[in-house]
């Protein structure tokens, strides 16, 4: 039986949270959301995830603050920015750090959903757990 994603939604907008957690739930994904960083830290701190979705312009913590912290707390997940405000200092500037990958709010639902299985994935091939099959599936 293969695993669920582990899918962390982080935004300050309650409502598009609340959107993207049934979103993935409905792609067979394990998806939780919070509404500011310092209670994404708080459950990163408890839960492991795969996949964070971190938005970057939060009131209190913004996006980068808690990338920093997660580094900090060494959490083992890969990252995928989204932003309403972006820019593309701000998003060579994250990859720069790590970040899997940086995408514009509005972001069409199955860009969204393909990001979250390619990160993923990546995680995974950074642990060496794959098998050619799992390379197959992920751009389904």
């Amino acid at each position: 039986m293969e695993t669920k994603i582990r899918v962390l939604v982080v935004d300050d907008e309650e409502r598009f949270c609340e959107n993207m957690v049934r979103l993935l739930n409905r792609q067979g994904m394990e998806a939780q959301g919070v509404h500011d960083g310092a209670g994404a830290l708080d459950l990163l701190a408890e839960a492991e995830f795969d996949v964070v979705l971190l938005d970057m312009k939060m009131p209190e913590m913004d996006g980068r603050a808690v990338f920093e912290g997660m580094e900090a707390l060494g959490v083992d997940a890969q990252v995928v920015v989204l932003s309403g405000h972006a820019s593309v200092n701000d998003a060579m500037e994250m990859m720069s750090h790590g970040v899997f990958d940086y995408l514009i709010k509005p972001c069409p639902t199955e860009t969204l959903v393909k990001k979250v299985r390619q990160a993923h994935l990546e995680k995974r091939l950074e642990q060496g757990d794959v098998d050619m099959d799992d390379l197959t599936r992920v751009d389904a």
